[in-house]
């Protein structure tokens, strides 16, 4: 039995898969839940998989399709649209049986409903079309499979975020739809013919089949991906169905046409179809049969109708013939139209343990919505918190700074204690001395200098392989000029040095930041080395005060408390610091955002659950960090008021030491200077730790790019050397039609013999092919007259090429013969006296 005359969409092929390993997996690790929960979930979905491997033609095949579409839907709440898990399926109409995958569920939903739109196309195909039951069932699937193309396209490709393969493609899609509602519309068509509807009716069913072909036809030609995927034959069965109902839809009508006593227009159509008939059967190297056999069935009675209609006009009714252009154009009937199932559009309302859908699988599991939505909740709360303790941090630098600039605790010890050391300053000179005081700094200062020179030769190292490299390749390249095929170093190592310029800016910022830690050592060595001397030295270096004053007292004793008052709100901001951030920590909303979403999907199983659905949720939660944001504001005025009233006594203690003798403001300076000093000395040794951990570190990455320019090198060597023998022996077996640079000077040529041994020199030197190949033998060299010369089998331009045997001798001529031949550039060898 031959091919039917409408056409099927193939399906597109897969192999199996490791999805329940997959999804256990992602599961345990990502949603921290025991897969074991949805073990049968498992069974049933690998099930409906493997039904899609081996496909039959049948109604129980099809709801297995939709099953499994219908839980991709669903478990696409569940799960984000990449697992983990590839996806391979084949191009559909294509011959090539490789696989396209793609670790992406809606790329796998795209494929499962490009063959429930195939499996109805082929279910239409194979209903019996000789009864009415059959006609109509086949243009329901028909206009179901068109549904499932024009769905495919407008809502489930979009949601791909990846571009379709060339058989799910919008014009490849729109080719299919035409041809399903085409061969729908030829089963309302065929109805009609059965049923002997008006010819009129007829007509208009007809044109609207030859529409819908048409459309098809054009847009699979416009499109070369298309045409190549669809095929000359398909492609060239929709331009003949075409033409085929085109030219019935004209004989209807010109049937039509005689109830009316239009006999000029009856035989302008017979005409118009008699022409349409014989282009589609011009096509019949293309055509199925049964398409090719419609047409001749068609043929017949309009080739019968025009003879008569002709000779019945020319004998009785005289009517003059309109152009075929000047017809009044033939109405459509369009009955059908693209039918998107219920199972596909919304499978989800439909799934129950009833249906064909079956229950949902994966209910229990957390949508994959609601992690998002924990993610969200829990992006905003870290950046409320860090804004807290931020905003709280930057309160404590501002406090520590304006204590540090009006320089306090030095005044304050000095004044409180007018002889001898003040006990903090003893407390933090023990701590240089053990710390190692000059000494340690200048070690490490020593040492981060040292490290970062080995850095630095790393880097000009690798830099120095590569700019040897470069040099190794511009000489060879000038040396064979295009003969020279390997890129350019510069094309090629373009990553390695751009990555070399960033490592070179990172260790000269590292160097001058080592500079100025270097001048900030200088500056304050002398303190700090004072701090680190024994106390009977550092209280030489203190002098003692000689006087006092009570006004002075009384401001001192006022400036102390408020410095301890700012002291103590620095500490107690440390423990709030702590507290947001633990609270932040333990902030876990996952098992009250469960509980929302289960009531939001108790509403029913179709609901979709989004991040949005959360808003109001979100910001209920994100209210419990109002008190600290209180706390910041209240920090805030407290801090402003209290460095208000340490400027304003700060500033009555400076009018009342100007009377203060010279003793006393040198205590207080000395005092000041110390302080200072052994907050440099920290300052300085934190510097030179993160220096000495930075240049180790990055030490160890300078080593890795070295090593990478190394390999470069090395691998760019290799394939320059193998280049360079591969056109040394394309020299040495070079025909000798072929031209050759030009020869160097006759002094810069060899003897014949040294030339003789070594052929790959005579290209290296730039000089012309040697013809004789053989060795001479030692009495050839020994009897010849002039033994330092260069004998003839080394050839240069312009000198005629002597054949030599294989004894050594050259072969006999006379003297109107040729004896050799002369070679030119682009012409090879012209032998003497031939043309």
């Amino acid at each position: 039995m031959g091919l039917p005359n409408l056409v099927v969409v193939y399906f597109k092929r897969t192999e199996r898969i490791a999805l329940t390993r997959i999804l256990r997996e992602y599961i345990q690790f990502s949603y921290s839940e025991h897969p074991d929960a949805y073990t049968d979930d498992f069974r049933v979905l690998d099930e409906l998989r493997g039904d899609c491997v081996n496909l039959e033609v049948h109604h129980n095949a099809l709801n297995r399709l939709l099953k499994y579409y219908g839980q991709l839907v669903f478990i696409g709440s569940k799960f984000p649209i990449d697992v983990g898990i590839e996806f391979p399926w084949s191009l559909a109409f294509s011959e090539d049986k490789r696989l396209i995958a793609h670790r992406n569920f809606f790329y796998e939903k795209a494929c499962v409903l490009f063959n429930i739109g195939a499996m109805y196309s082929q279910l239409g195909v194979a209903e019996n079309r000789f009864t009415a039951a059959g006609v109509k069932k086949a243009s329901q699937h028909f206009q179901c499979a068109a549904g499932c193309f024009t769905y495919l396209n407008e809502v489930i490709i979009p949601e791909m975020r990846i571009p379709p393969t060339v058989d799910m493609s919008i014009t490849t899609l729109n080719v299919l739809r035409n041809v399903m509602l085409a061969q729908a519309q030829e089963c309302f068509w065929q109805k009609a013919v059965n049923d002997k509807m008006k010819d009129g009716t007829i007509a208009k069913l007809a044109g609207q089949v030859a529409d819908f072909y048409e459309t098809a036809h054009e847009l699979s030609v416009n499109d070369s991906n298309v045409s190549q995927l669809l095929g000359q034959q398909f492609i060239t069965h929709l331009q003949g169905k075409s033409w085929h109902f085109l030219a019935g839809s004209e004989f209807r009508k010109s049937s039509e046409n005689i109830s009316q006593n239009k006999y000029g227009d009856e035989i302008a159509r017979l005409k118009v179809a008699e022409s349409l008939i014989k282009r589609a059967l011009g096509l019949q190297k293309n055509l199925r049969d049964s398409v090719i056999n419609d047409l001749k069935s068609l043929e017949k009675p309009i080739n019968d109708n025009l003879v008569r209609a002709e000779k019945d006009n020319d004998l009785i009714y005289l009517h003059s013939i309109p152009s075929a252009s000047s017809l009044p154009p033939i109405g459509r009937a369009k009955m059908v139209e693209a039918t998107v199932p219920p199972e596909v559009k919304d499978p989800i309302s439909l799934m129950n343990e009833r249906s064909i859908l079956g229950e949902p699988l994966f209910v229990q599991l957390v949508p994959f919505a609601v992690h998002q939505a924990i993610s969200v909740y829990f992006d905003r709360k870290d950046t409320l918190v860090r804004e807290i303790i931020g905003r709280l941090l930057e309160l404590t630098n501002t406090c520590k700074s304006t204590l540090q600039s009006l320089k306090l605790q030095g005044a304050l010890e000095a004044l409180e204690e007018p002889v001898g050391l003040p006990p903090t300053l003893i407390q933090k000179s023990n701590e240089v001395r053990q710390a190692g005081g000059l000494e340690v700094l200048k070690e490490k200062l020593e040492r981060v200098q040292e490290l970062e020179h080995n850095d630095t030769t790393i880097l000009e190292e690798a830099f120095a392989l590569l700019d040897q490299e470069i040099a190794e390749d511009e000489e060879i390249r000038e040396k064979y000029a295009e003969k020279w095929q390997l890129p350019p170093s510069d094309s090629v190592n373009q990553e390695l040095v751009q990555q070399g310029v960033k490592y070179r800016d990172v260790l000269n910022a590292a160097r001058n930041g080592d500079h100025i830690i270097a001048r900030k050592l200088e500056d304050w060595s002398t303190i700090i080395e004072l701090l680190n001397a024994s106390q009977d030295k550092l209280l030489r270096a203190v002098p003692a005060s000689t006087q006092t004053y009570d006004d002075s007292n009384s401001c001192v004793s006022q400036l102390r408390g408020l410095y301890n008052q700012a002291q103590r709100l620095m500490n107690d901001r440390e423990e709030r610091i702590a507290e947001v951030q633990k609270f932040g920590n333990s902030d876990d909303i996952g098992p009250d955002l469960r509980k929302e979403a289960a009531k939001i999907t108790a509403k029913g199983i179709g609901v979709k659950i989004e991040s949005a659905h959360f808003e109001d949720f979100f910001a209920q939660h994100l209210n419990k960090y109002d008190p600290y944001l209180q706390l910041v504001k209240s920090e805030t005025d407290t801090q402003e008021k209290l460095i208000t009233s340490i400027v304003e006594i700060n500033q009555r203690l400076l009018e009342t030491r100007q009377r203060s003798d010279a003793a006393n403001l040198g205590r207080i300076k000395a005092v000041q200077n110390l302080e200072i000093g052994y907050e440099k000395f920290k300052e300085i040794l934190k510097n030179l730790r993160e220096g000495e951990q930075f240049y180790r570190s990055f030490g160890t990455t300078l080593i890795k790019w070295k090593n990478d320019c190394k390999t470069f090198v090395e691998s760019r060597r290799h394939y320059s050397q193998n280049h360079l023998e591969q056109l040394t022996k394309t020299f040495s077996g070079m025909s000798i039609s072929n031209p050759q640079p030009s020869a160097p000077p006759a002094s810069q040529i060899p003897q014949s013999h040294d030339r003789l041994n070594n052929s790959n020199e005579l290209w290296n030197n730039g000089v012309g092919l040697a013809v004789n190949y053989e060795e001479p033998s030692q009495s050839m060299l020994s009897s010849s007259p002039h033994p330092s010369s260069p004998v003839h089998p080394i050839w240069t331009k312009g000198m005629p090429v002597s054949f030599v045997s294989s004894s050594g001798q050259r072969s006999p001529t006379t003297p109107n013969q040729t004896r050799g031949a002369t070679w030119t550039r682009g012409r090879g060898i012209h032998f003497n006296g031939r043309n």
